[in-house]
């Protein structure tokens, strides 16, 4: 097996608060288009943890939202395909975004009737798996390490609870396609 060229780079003290990552995601139910900084963790960098700004347009006379999301993603393993490739067959996740505005609810607003939603609207769960593709940066030196692609397969909390109360809703309803790039750095 060719060896696994993911490293993480121990920052000691106050640095480790320095952005290992930039990430850019499309959908994925914390935005249309989502931008943020990540920080790797783990002997082989196999932990991500990432903080992103979303973006939600104008829907049917809605309005524009911004969403705030922390995500944290596992990729066990990576394959070497050769000098300047990867692959990252499976990585899974966890993530938690709210959407920015007072529209928008933890506890329910006394004008509902007691555990009419049973949910807060404001901030959501998401669970998803994906794979990525790695492209390795051939300069030492080099401010970019590697620039990955990715995409992610997921679900939302309120959806799953939809799906178990509403027989009309169809099982793959509940699932997003999202897509996205990341930039390690250093």
């Amino acid at each position: 097996r060719a060896k696994d060229k993911r490293l993480h780079i121990k920052y000691k003290g106050v640095n480790r608060i320095i952005p290992t990552m930039g990430i850019a995601q499309f959908a994925g139910n914390m935005g249309l288009v989502s931008v943020g900084v990540g920080w790797d963790h783990g002997a082989r960098g196999q932990w991500e943890t990432a903080l992103l700004a979303g973006f939600l347009p104008r829907e049917e006379g809605r309005k524009r939202y911004i969403t705030a999301t922390l995500k944290e993603t596992y990729t066990p393993w990576s394959i070497q395909v050769n000098d300047r490739f990867s692959f990252e067959p499976f990585t899974c996740g966890l993530y938690f975004n709210s959407i920015l505005s007072r529209d928008f609810w933890v506890k329910e607003p006394d004008h509902y009737p007691s555990s009419y939603y049973g949910f807060s609207t404001k901030i959501r769960a998401n669970v998803f798996i994906g794979e990525s593709f790695s492209f390795y940066t051939a300069r030492s030196g080099s401010l970019l390490r590697y620039a990955s692609l990715f995409y992610e397969f997921g679900t939302a909390d309120m959806y799953v609870i939809s799906k178990a109360t509403n027989k009309y809703l169809k099982f793959w309803d509940i699932f997003g396609l999202s897509f996205g790039v990341k930039g390690k750095l250093i």
